[in-house]
C-alpha cells in the first residue's frame, strides 16, 4: 500500500485522478441538465405525447446525485490519502516566539 501511494505521489497520477473524478461529476451535472433543458424544450414545440419516451425526472435527477456524490467523496477520500493535513503544534515553546506588535523574533 506504501509503494501505491508513493507512485501517486511522485508521479501526480494521484493527482490527475483526483482531477478527473471532479470533472466527472461536473460533467453529470452539466449532462443532466442539459438533458432536462433539451427534452423540454423539444416536447413544448412538437406537442408529443410525453409518456413512454424517457425516464422520470425523479429517476433521472436520482441517479445524477447518486453520481456526483460518489465521484466527489471518491476524490475527497483519496485526496485525505494522498495528502494527509499537517499537524499544527499545540505546544506554546514549539518555535521562535515572535512580538505581535513589530514581527520581529525574540
Amino acid at each position: 500500500m506504501r509503494t501505491i501511494r508513493q507512485i501517486l505521489l511522485t508521479e501526480y497520477i494521484g493527482a490527475i485522478v483526483i482531477a478527473v473524478l471532479i470533472a466527472d461529476s461536473i460533467s453529470s451535472l452539466c449532462m443532466t441538465v442539459a438533458e432536462q433543458i433539451s427534452y423540454r424544450v423539444y416536447f413544448a414545440e412538437h406537442n408529443f405525447p410525453r409518456d413512454g419516451h424517457r425516464l422520470s425526472i425523479t429517476y433521472s435527477i436520482l441517479t445524477t446525485v447518486t453520481r456526483i456524490a460518489l465521484y466527489l467523496i471518491s476524490a475527497y477520500l483519496l485526496a485525505r490519502w494522498l495528502y494527509p493535513a499537517k499537524a499544527k503544534s499545540s505546544v506554546v515553546g514549539d518555535g521562535p516566539e515572535q512580538d505581535q506588535r513589530t514581527g520581529e523574533q525574540k
